[in-house]
């Protein structure tokens, strides 16, 4: 197993099982964050998502369960990232399109979705009531 593999795992599941422990402002920057994450390099993903998690103090607790997520994890949920990762199995069990010598955009696919699914939704903007009485 790599440390990566288990680090970009455990921190889509503490985000699917934990989604209440973020703050408004935490969405927001983790949703700019994942847009920032190289598609091929899941050395380089799994660090600055432990980055994130470690850089502020209200996302404290959310990163020990991080870290003991990362310690369960199951050679049966390592497998199922493997092969997402690789697309041997894609939606609705589909081949990725992806040829297999060439990078798989998997993980951060699988952060984003994740991301998608668990995050609160944006309150939309409202406009301030307009204070001119029309005569």
């Amino acid at each position: 197993m790599s440390v990566y593999e288990n680090s970009v795992i455990s921190f889509i599941k503490v985000i699917e099982t934990n989604a209440n422990l973020l703050t408004p402002p935490d969405w927001d920057n983790l949703r700019q964050l994942s847009n920032q994450l190289p598609n091929d390099d899941i050395e380089d993903i799994s660090n600055q998502l432990e980055n994130w998690l470690k850089a502020s103090a209200s996302r404290q607790e959310l990163f020990q369960i991080y870290q003991q997520q990362r310690e369960g994890l199951t050679e049966a949920e390592v497998r199922d990232f493997r092969e997402k990762i690789a697309g041997i199995i894609g939606a609705g069990g589909s081949k990725s399109p992806t040829p297999a010598n060439q990078p798989s955009p998997a993980a951060k696919d699988m952060i984003i979705n994740s991301i998608i699914r668990h995050s609160p939704p944006s309150t939309p903007q409202t406009n301030p009531p307009n204070n001119q009485s029309s005569t």
